[in-house]
């Protein structure tokens, strides 16, 4: 491992992301989708014209271009072709086809207006649906708070980020007023954690409603900038989503340049928020993202809340004990790597001086009921395991 690989791991470790780090990440997420489709292409030959436009296009408009491979559907295509070539299948070629003309799109034809061969029906990736009028865009929306401004695609239709449960309806004006809501939330007490969504969320998948007091919420490591999410039930819990699954992507782009444990390493762990034992590396990407929800809440105490007095107290309490068990289970398990260690020792020395910041009785005892309610359903359902 490289010592920018350390420093990757300490900074991410350390507070919120910085502009420069954040635009590492994201050169590290396009280089690693153009080895991916530098590999479907070393595949298929003979049916590359799409490649070579994208390979022209990257000449001409490598700005463009980047935007372009940096669709979160394009890493699910690439590694469902590599998929379907090792099991003699045949990759979606026509999907690239329309990627590619997407990019030519973008490139300098006036808006709605589609190549003629593109057939009604086709999917441009990232742009929208062709009819016999044009192009029906994919809704975009856009929130502002204080001058920091977030914009993503509102994708209930692309084949290739499908991969995280049932769809929703994509239906804009909700979206667009939730993600307003909980934006301000997000703006006006974690700016910082505001910008970093800003520069990594681009795109929202809506998936249906499963009536729960939390909203589902997903992530994929092969789909930077993807996040999944069923309707949330309050502002606070769309905005705590939304830093929680933007965590999981920033460490996801770490772990496509180096391991945080050993991939030899087969025992499974507790993890105090999932259900199933997890294996080293899936508990090192929880404690990460459970340790950002914890500052979330951290700084949501004391904010008057009517509607739920005491919310953010038993959250931070929670939070705060869950992340702290986890990570101390993972710093001594012996199966960190380096890169692992860096990180795991980072956010215990964060996280140690929160465990003695005071809390109201109530929310320290409401937070241990928590605790033990699941450990209690953990044991039942996973008989063998110790904790």
């Amino acid at each position: 491992m490289t010592a920018g690989t350390y420093e990757l791991c300490d900074r991410l470790a350390g507070g919120d992301p910085t502009p420069a780090l954040l635009q590492r990440l994201r050169s590290l997420q396009l280089a690693r989708n153009q080895v991916l489709l530098a590999a479907v292409q070393r595949r298929v030959p003979g049916h590359d014209a799409a490649f070579h436009a994208l390979g022209r296009l990257q000449r001409d408009e490598p700005r463009l271009m980047a935007e372009t491979l940096l669709l979160p559907q394009v890493g699910c295509w690439a590694v469902d072709s590599l998929w379907r070539l090792d099991h003699g299948e045949e990759p979606d070629l026509d999907y690239l086809a329309a990627l590619a003309a997407g990019a030519a799109m973008r490139a300098g034809r006036p808006p709605g207006t589609v190549p003629p061969w593109l057939r009604a029906g086709t999917l441009v990736p990232g742009l929208g649906t062709v009819t016999g009028s044009g192009l029906v865009p994919i809704p975009t929306l856009d929130v502002a708070e204080g001058g920091t401004r977030l914009s993503v695609r509102l994708d209930a239709i692309d084949p290739y980020l499908a991969g995280y449960g049932k769809r929703g309806r994509p239906d804009p004006v909700w979206w667009q007023r939730e993600l307003g809501r909980a934006w301000r939330v997000l703006c006006e007490r974690h700016h910082g954690a505001a910008e970093t969504v800003a520069e990594v969320f681009t795109t929202l998948v809506p998936l249906e409603s499963r009536q729960r007091s939390r909203p589902f919420s997903a992530t994929s490591g092969w789909a930077y900038g993807a996040i999944a999410l069923s309707p949330p039930p309050d502002p606070l819990g769309l905005a705590e989503s939304l830093v929680h699954e933007v965590w999981h992507l920033l460490l996801g782009a770490v772990e496509d340049m180096t391991s945080l444990a050993d991939p030899d390493d087969d025992r499974r762990w507790y993890a105090p928020w999932r259900s199933d034992p997890r294996p080293l590396g899936a508990l090192v990407q929880g404690c990460f993202a459970n340790f950002a929800i914890t500052a979330f809440w951290r700084t949501e105490c004391g904010v008057p809340s009517p509607r739920s007095p005491g919310r953010a107290e038993t959250e931070f309490a929670h939070r705060r004990a869950i992340t702290f068990e986890a990570l101390t289970r993972a710093a001594g398990s012996g199966g960190l790597t380096a890169a692992g260690r860096h990180l795991v020792d980072g956010l215990l020395h964060r996280l140690s001086p929160w465990l003695r910041e005071p809390l109201p009785a109530a929310a320290e005892r409401r937070a241990a009921e928590l605790r033990a309610a699941h450990r209690a359903r953990w044991l039942a359902a996973n008989p063998g395991y110790a904790l």
